[in-house]
């Protein structure tokens, strides 16, 4: 059974990394799969919502804050040697468009990060912040197409950022909402 869903990640890699490759999306992945552009954008849209997002914004910001607080190291140090996973580029299979990367594979922390970052704001603005996926599914499609991580690396990571973006989320609703409301410490101070 494990040697067929790798089988199938391989393929599924060799499709995204080979065949679907073209020289306009060889020069645009990198891109979204560099680090310090990603957090340049995440750092503006933090500020944005904080600032123009009121109450709501503020919240889902911290939390997400919380989740990438969460996600990187457990990611790092607990999951990633756990599983222990190869990176297509140090088996030298595909193609190779950005540096490979020292560590393991599995989960993908960018793919982690980019949909565990945007969860909160899809729990506390529901529908309409649901398209922040979009860039997220972009960023963990860019990680095969540049050759650095298999497909399973990040729908794992996808599927942990989800988790720990939610628990995060409904725990930050749970406090922020019902135990510390609006306007409880004008009430307190009468």
């Amino acid at each position: 059974m494990l040697s067929r869903l790798e089988n199938i990640d391989l393929a599924l890699f060799k499709i995204i990394n080979i065949d679907w490759s073209c020289r306009s999306l060889d020069s645009v992945m990198p891109l979204f799969t560099d680090q310090t552009g990603g957090m340049l954008v995440i750092l503006a849209f933090f500020l944005c919502f904080a600032v123009f997002g009121r109450r709501n914004g503020r919240v889902a910001v911290a939390a997400a804050l919380v989740t990438v607080v969460i996600i990187d190291p457990v990611g790092h140090y607990l999951l990633k040697p756990l599983f222990a996973r190869a990176r297509p580029c140090h088996l030298e299979i595909g193609r190779l468009l950005v540096d490979c990367g020292t560590g393991f594979a599995m989960p993908s922390l960018h793919s982690a990060n980019s949909f565990g970052v945007f969860t909160p704001f899809v729990v506390r603005f529901r529908w309409k912040a649901a398209p922040l996926y979009l860039l997220s599914f972009i960023v963990a499609y860019s990680r095969v197409y540049v050759g650095v991580h298999w497909p399973a690396d990040v729908l794992i990571g996808a599927a942990y950022g989800v988790t720990i973006g939610l628990v995060v989320a409904f725990l930050s609703e749970w406090v922020i909402d019902k135990k510390i409301k609006p306007g409880n410490n004008a009430k307190k101070k009468q």
